[in-house]
C-alpha cells in the first residue's frame, strides 16, 4: 500500500532531512519509508503525522480525511 509521506512532506516544502530532524530519524530512513522499503511502527506513524499536520490514517493511506 502506498503511503503519503512524500506527498505531505513536499506539500509542506520540507526536505527529507528536515522531516527526519523533526521526528528524530535520518533522511535515509525517511527515504526508505517514502519508497515503501521500510514500514514505520505505530509510534513513528503518529510522529510523522503530527509533524506533517495530517491524521495517521491519512498518512498511511487508509482515509482521505486529513
Amino acid at each position: 500500500m502506498k503511503n503519503r509521506i512524500k506527498e505531505c512532506r513536499k506539500a509542506m516544502g520540507i526536505t527529507q532531512s528536515e522531516l527526519g530532524n523533526i521526528v528524530g530519524l535520518t533522511n535515509n530512513t525517511i527515504s526508505r519509508y517514502e519508497l515503501n522499503e521500510r514500514e514505520p511502527n505505530l509510534v513513528m506513524w503518529e510522529r510523522l503525522a503530527r509533524a506533517l499536520h495530517v491524521s495517521p490514517s491519512y498518512l498511511v493511506g487508509w482515509s482521505n480525511a486529513k
